[in-house]
Parts: structure tokens; C-alpha cells; sequence
């Protein structure tokens, strides 16, 4: 299993995204971080870039599939990482496993 950290434009809606995600069960559950601001150096100038961070449970095998979704959907590049679950909480892995059958 694995966290899909997807970073969405403030334009997009987060919560469709989920819902989208979650009836093509290429996730098993997310949560939705709103308001995230990131900074960056660009010219010496420091840019605030405002998002929507998905947190999204799944299987490593469906990454190239929420990729290509997700590409789909905005017609564009979508920052989104992948980084493994090594340890949880029992409460945590029931859920996501309660959850993980159901996925393709």
C-alpha cells in the first residue's frame, strides 16, 4: 500500500477528484488538505502557490492508472508522489484494508 500525494490547483475540485477516484477504485480512501501553500524562488522573487492536497490510500500497482486518469481529466500535468506505507496503527490498516479489496 501506498500514500498518492496528489497537489491540485485551487481552480479544481478536490472533492469531485475523490469521489472520482474512489468509483473507479484506483484509491481506497483520502482526505483533503485545503489551502496548502507551497513557496518557491523564481528571479529572486519568493511565489506562494495556493492548492488542494489529496492524501490518497492505494494499492503501488494503480500509480500509472491515477496518473493517466488525472492527466485525462485536466488535459495537463498533475504534481502527484507516491511514497510507501511502512507502519500504522492497527485502526489504520483495518480501514485501508476494509477497503483494499475493493480495489481493481
Amino acid at each position: 500500500m501506498v500514500n498518492i500525494i496528489i497537489y491540485l490547483k485551487k481552480t479544481y475540485n478536490a472533492k469531485e477528484v475523490v469521489r472520482e477516484l474512489l468509483a473507479e477504485k484506483l484509491i481506497a480512501s483520502a482526505s483533503i488538505d485545503e489551502n496548502n501553500i507551497s513557496y518557491k524562488m523564481e528571479n529572486g522573487v519568493l511565489i506562494e502557490e495556493l492548492s488542494s492536497v489529496i492524501t490518497a490510500q492505494s494499492k503501488s500497482l494503480l500509480f500509472s492508472d491515477i496518473v493517466k486518469a488525472l492527466q485525462s481529466k485536466f488535459g495537463e500535468e498533475i504534481p502527484i508522489i507516491s511514497t510507501p506505507i511502512v507502519g500504522s496503527t492497527r485502526v489504520f490498516e483495518e480501514n485501508i484494508i476494509s477497503q483494499h479489496t475493493l480495489l481493481v
